[in-house]
């Protein structure tokens, strides 16, 4: 009786064992997916970091921009940076290159110019790429005389 007891126990602790706990190859699964998981977390981490650098790249630039037009837009009509001889005009601010092309311009055809259009631009070089590509805000805007 006493061997019968010991063999019941014996089939029913092989049962628990078997059922309990996992098998190496539901671990190594379940860590495959997990790194999947986390590798694409990283992605998305990488990519919104670099947008979040684009965006502030171009605010900046976007602000010197506008800066620059102030400050052209209060020169003298005839100062020299307004020269269209001297074309093109330009000045560096940290890593952004500010750079301006004046024209004459005849607005009411009476061979008279009158005024001048300006094309700003402030450009920058993209870091952190494989490709080194220029990028660059653009502002056009007409100064009249007078």
């Amino acid at each position: 009786m006493k061997r019968m007891h010991t063999m019941a126990k014996n089939r029913s602790t092989q049962r628990i064992s078997s059922q309990a706990g996992f098998s190496l190859v539901e671990v190594l699964i379940t860590l495959a997916i997990v790194a999947i998981g986390l590798l694409a977390v990283a992605t998305l981490q990488v990519s919104a970091n670099l947008s979040s650098r684009t965006s502030a790249d171009i605010s900046q630039a976007s602000n010197l921009a506008s800066s620059q037009m102030e400050v052209i837009m209060r020169l003298p009509f005839l100062h020299s940076a307004l020269d269209p001889a001297s074309n093109p005009h330009s000045e560096d601010s940290g890593k952004y290159r500010i750079q301006w092309i004046v024209t004459d311009t005849d607005l009411n055809a009476d061979g008279l110019f009158e005024s001048k259009t300006i094309d700003l631009t402030v450009g920058w070089k993209k870091l952190l790429t494989s490709e080194p590509s220029q990028k660059q805000v653009k502002i056009v805007f007409i100064k009249h005389d007078g």
